[in-house]
């Protein structure tokens, strides 16, 4: 509408100024002819001027042409001016294009990353998740004869070191394992509804004697109470991995900030964090007064093995586990850091307006024995034949299976003797869920306790935890078993609609035998 306007106004200028000039060049002409011819210019004479047909048809003429000459120039004119308009128009537009597609490169760039990410979490989740259960199985051993040899020489043989150097490198060996089933995402866990405030004021102590005397600890409390639906275990896990990767940064000393606040996330921020979602948030912000990180560093800090530490002093594992516990848990976290300048970390996990989830798991038992008798079946040799004396040296009757096959077989023989069931979940042929609900359809008053060194992303697809049972990870230790042996015996007695076992007849069971 503007450049037809343009064009409308210059052209009519144009012919208007033509028709003007022509109506008015044959008079001043005439009376320039008159001029130079005659002395004296009279109305005679300009009327005699006219009366001539050259003169007469320039005069009626002039107009025409010099309207047309005027059109043609305005023309032209708006044509220069609608050119000018078209050609900004076009540039705005590339221009725009050009911003658009920067925004669209970039955007794919940074999902392109956080893929590449993911499927190193993945990879790595996979492998971890493999040769957890082997792993456990090996540490379940070292730990448990490293226990048992330490009990046996006593405190004061010199010989006693040996095994506890055993000891603490298979508790070492088992939170490495741990380590990379958490930053994978396949880490077990018991999550709930839990105050982080008073999770951080339980936290702290431990937290300064990580960070040593030459840094210190600031730590800045909520005004109130946050919830957040995670498991305690883990906060702690991401605390202590932040905490240690501030003292790391500050080896001359310095001091560390530990920040815990309740903010908001709106849609609009969401736009600038792809792994965010609007909504309210429990933030953990560690800060330090270190050497700070380039941005290569930055790119690559919560990669799986990736350590700017000597080889003794890391694994590289600290920050790619609380990356993966975070998102474990729905939350997402920020870096903020520079050469120089010292570096952030904000934790982001979702607030949880429900009251506080005061039910508290319930306190494990003494480490004693009984007589009661115990189906152990468990497939690895070394495993059982640990277990089994730890339970016999407690006092307990053991009737070892090595597959579910074999336990039922022991079934028909001694199920009226049996007591508990302690099973691990996966094994050749029937698995450990499906032989205790065989078993149970004989027993309903028999307990179970499952024991297993797989990563909870597997017992979850067999549905080994869809009615919450009693359950022993691996690697465990010898009192840990004794203990939980001693709880679940020692639990309320399950309701069941049949007869107890005192007064159930003594006719064998029929069973199905697994292969």
């Amino acid at each position: 509408m503007a450049v037809a306007k343009h064009r409308k106004t210059w052209t009519w200028s144009y012919t208007l100024l033509g028709v003007i000039m022509g109506l008015l060049l044959p008079s001043v002409a005439t009376m320039l002819e008159l001029a130079l011819g005659q002395r004296h210019v009279t109305l005679s004479n300009v009327l005699w001027a006219h009366s001539h047909p050259s003169v007469l048809w320039l005069m009626n003429l002039s107009p025409i042409i010099l309207g047309f000459l005027g059109r043609a120039v305005g023309r032209r004119q708006d044509n220069a001016v609608l050119l000018n308009h078209e050609l900004a128009r076009r540039i705005h537009q590339v221009s725009d294009a050009n911003k658009a597609l920067a925004d669209e490169i970039g955007v794919k760039a940074e999902l392109e990353e956080q893929l590449r990410h993911s499927q190193k979490l993945e990879a790595v989740g996979r492998l971890a998740g493999g040769v957890a259960h082997d792993f456990n199985n090996l540490l379940t051993a070292i730990i448990g004869y490293a226990d048992l040899l330490s009990a046996e020489l006593g405190p004061n043989d010199p010989k006693t070191e040996y095994a506890q150097q055993i000891r603490g490198a298979g508790d070492r060996a088992a939170a490495l394992v741990q380590q990379l089933l958490g930053f994978s995402r396949k880490q077990m866990v018991s999550p709930r509804i839990i105050d982080l405030s008073a999770v951080l004021a339980d936290s702290r102590k431990l937290l300064e004697r990580v960070i040593g005397e030459d840094v210190r600890l600031d730590v800045i409390e909520p005004d109130r109470p946050l919830h957040a639906f995670i498991d305690p275990v883990q906060v702690d896990q991401v605390l202590v991995n932040l905490v240690v990767n501030a003292r790391d940064a500050m080896p001359d000393g310095g001091t560390v900030t530990l920040r815990l606040a309740g903010v908001g996330v709106s849609e609009e921020e969401c736009d600038s964090r792809p792994e965010a979602k609007a909504g309210d948030y429990c933030l953990f912000e560690v800060s330090d007064t270190g050497t700070g990180m380039d941005q290569t560093t930055l790119d690559k800090i919560f990669e799986p093995f990736f350590t700017t530490k000597d080889k003794s002093k890391g694994t590289g594992l600290g920050l790619a586990t609380t990356y993966g516990i975070v998102r474990q848990n729905g939350g997402f976290i920020e870096v903020f850091s520079h050469l120089g300048d010292g570096a952030t970390f904000r934790v982001y996990l979702p607030l949880q307006i429900a009251a506080v989830d005061e039910s508290k798991p319930a306190s494990r038992s003494a480490a004693k024995g009984g007589r009661e008798c115990v189906l152990l079946v468990e497939d690895e040799d070394i495993v059982r034949a640990l277990a089994s004396k730890t339970l016999r040296d407690s006092g307990y009757e053991v009737l070892e299976a090595r597959h579910a096959g074999e336990a039922e077989r022991i079934w028909i023989l001694r199920s009226q003797d049996v007591d508990l069931l302690l099973t691990d979940i996966i094994m050749p042929g029937r698995n450990g869920k499906e032989l205790s609900e065989v078993l149970r359809k004989d027993r309903p008053d028999m307990r179970v306790l499952f024991m297993s060194g797989y990563d909870d992303d597997l017992l979850s697809r067999h549905d080994v935890f869809e009615d919450r049972p009693n359950f022993l990870p691996k690697p465990f230790t010898v009192d840990g078993l004794a203990s939980k042996v001693r709880q679940v015996l020692d639990a309320e007695e399950p309701s069941v609609d049949q007869p107890s076992r005192q007064t159930r007849t003594n006719s064998a069971p029929t069973l199905t035998p697994a292969p």
